[in-house]
This record gives structure tokens, sequence and C-alpha cells, in this order.
């Protein structure tokens, strides 16, 4: 395995925090006996920064299953779902979200982390102390090519706007090659790539789509049926064709990502939820990710934060030259091989988060 001091700056982080305020006044119970109890609410001394202002053209989103726009680059990572899932082994008890509250309905209900990494792969730990709870989670993780993949400056216009590239094109360095995958290929407008990094339990898929969805569950369904597709046609001799990268013929552009964001999801501040007898308040809720990929491979690196405080198939086609150019909106996800769903998903809708000339 190559030293991660050769891939400083590729990193995925995540954070996320959520603090939670007693709808009682005065009284609050403990968590664990659930015994009315005065105690002092627990000062949570994390750093939560907040620049996505910097960011007009991006959101981050808490779970697969709510709404993005086609218009708008959009980011998801698990581990906000991995920090409340902790939650929930420390509460023991449901927990229940008015249907006025959407946005926590859509977290609270959320199944698509759930095996999406190892349980060695990631930590999620949490603390009571009197009437307040902290949780958190964090990962990471290395995914280097084994070869670089070629570099390309000039040569790919996102929606008009040159951008840094890698990949493949021309007979030079066409030992990268077998770390391409075809999984779909319609045609250069509607494709589905998956690049292999060394650790080969892992993978990074990039799909081109025939149209936006409205939000990343809806994409994972299709790219999943995409693949059991592409799987059929493989088999055929007349469809075969699309899933060898030809050498000197067939392109691969990706555009090169390096950003780092994070945000406050205000449309969860407030919103309240029930565990047992007791009511509690959203007061903080926090994400923050970074993300870099380039010919080099990916890195990830996630952390998530949470508190609470006690009261508030087409016609045959003839063989051609695949031109698998990512300049127009885009999705990329990384998951393992043996789960059914990404850990982590970028919608790319502008050259906001991309590396620019």
């Amino acid at each position: 395995m190559r030293s991660l001091n050769r891939f400083i700056g590729i990193a995925l982080v995540t954070s996320v925090a959520i603090a939670l305020a007693s709808c009682a006044s005065g009284e609050s119970q403990s968590v664990a006996s659930g015994q009315t109890e005065k105690t002092p609410v627990f000062v949570d001394t994390f750093h939560y920064e907040d620049n996505v202002a910097e960011f007009g053209g991006t959101v981050l989103v808490p779970t697969m299953e709510h709404h993005i726009s086609k218009d708008s680059n959009a980011v998801y990572c698990a581990t906000m779902l991995y920090a409340w899932d902790k939650a929930r082994e420390i509460f023991q008890e449901p927990i229940a979200v008015s249907s006025q509250y959407r946005d926590l309905q859509l977290l609270n209900a959320s199944t698509s982390h759930q095996n999406t990494l190892k349980p060695s792969e990631y930590v999620a730990e949490g603390i009571a102390n009197g009437n307040s709870v902290v949780v958190r989670s964090r990962f990471e993780k290395d995914l280097p090519f084994d070869v670089q993949f070629n570099t390309f400056d000039n040569r790919l216009k996102f929606k008009g706007e040159n951008v840094p590239a890698f990949g493949k094109a021309g007979a030079s360095g066409s030992e990268c090659q077998e770390q391409i995958k075809i999984l779909y290929y319609q045609n250069d407008r509607h494709f589905l790539v998956k690049l292999i990094p060394e650790d080969a339990k892992h993978e990074i898929l990039l799909y081109m789509p025939d149209h936006a969805f409205s939000t990343f569950s809806e994409m994972q369904q299709k790219v999943s049926r995409l693949v059991e597709q592409g799987n059929r046609e493989r088999k055929m001799e007349d469809s075969k064709w699309k899933y060898t990268f030809s050498v000197g013929d067939d392109e691969l552009l990706i555009p090169k990502f390096d950003f780092d964001i994070s945000t406050v999801y205000r449309s969860l501040l407030g919103n309240q939820f029930t565990v047992g007898q007791d009511n509690w308040t959203i007061e903080k809720a926090w994400q923050q990710v970074a993300f870099h990929l380039d010919e080099n491979g990916a890195a990830v690196k996630s952390e998530a934060a949470m508190e609470f405080v006690l009261g508030i198939e087409d016609a045959p086609e003839r063989p051609q030259p695949k031109k698998m150019i990512f300049d127009r909106p885009f999705y990329v996800l990384l998951k393992r091989v043996d789960a059914s769903q990404p850990y982590f998903v970028l919608w790319v809708a502008n050259t906001e988060l991309m590396v620019k000339e």
C-alpha cells in the first residue's frame, strides 16, 4: 500500500453535530434512569464552523432521501446517520417525530446508510452526562489508485468552463486502463463507469445520467438497475463492445475536485421529537465535508457529532469509439463493493467544487 503522504490533499471529511435542548422548564430526566433530577446542561466545546455562504451553488443534505435541486451541487455523507444511530443506542427507546418536522422525519426514517461501512471502518461513541447526551461518529479510508491516471489541462470544458481533468485518452498510459470498468453504456450522454482503487473492497462510481433525480435515493435505485442491465449486455455478442475500454479510441475525462464545506441545517433547528415521555428540541445541526479527487485516487476521513439536552433496453448498435467525458452534470459515488448503498454521493451541477485552471 502507498503511504498516505503521497496523497496529501486527497480527503473526504464529514462532521455532523446536533444539539438538543429540553422542552421542559426547570426539571429534567436522566436518559438512563428516567428519574427526575435537576442537573446542569452539558456544555459542548466542539467547534462548529459554517462556511456554506461561500458556496452559493452547493448544498449539503443529511440523508439520501432529502430533495436536491438539479441546479445546485449536492453533497451527502453517511456520518450524520451513524451518529443518529448512536443516539438511538443510548436512548434505548423508539424516537417519535411529528409529521410537521419533515426533514427530521427523513433523518429518523432513513436506512440508506446501513451496512455502507463495516463496523471496523468507523467509530461511533456517545457520552451521557446528567441531562445531556453527546454522540459522535467518524471514519477514514484511503483509496489511492495503483497506477496514476493521465492528467489533462485545457481538454475538458464543463458547461463551457475549462477545468483540469484526469482519466485516459490516447495510447499513452495504457496500464491505467485496467482501473476502468464500464458498468453501463448506452451512448456518450448516458453511461456509468467504475474506477478501481488499490483497495478492491471499495469503488468509485461516476454516473452520467440521462436526467437529474430529485433525491440521491432515486438515483441509486437507477444505478443498481443499470448495473444489472450492463451485466446482461456484456454477455451479448452485439453489445459487449460497449464494456471494453479500447486504447487509442475510447476516452474517459473526469474533472478534479477539491472543496471543504460546512453548514448549519437550519431546517432542523427547533425540530422536536419524543423518546418515551421526554421531549427534545434540536438546537444545533451541523455538517462538514471536504473532498479531493484526482489522478492519484481518493481518501476518506469523516466525523459526526450530536449533542442532546433533555427538555425541549435498446436496438443493437455498431461498435464506435466511446467518449465518456464528464462535461455536464453527473454523480460521484463512493461505496463498498459489497454494499447496496454508497457512503458518499456528490451531484455535480456546476464547477464550484472543482479544481480550477
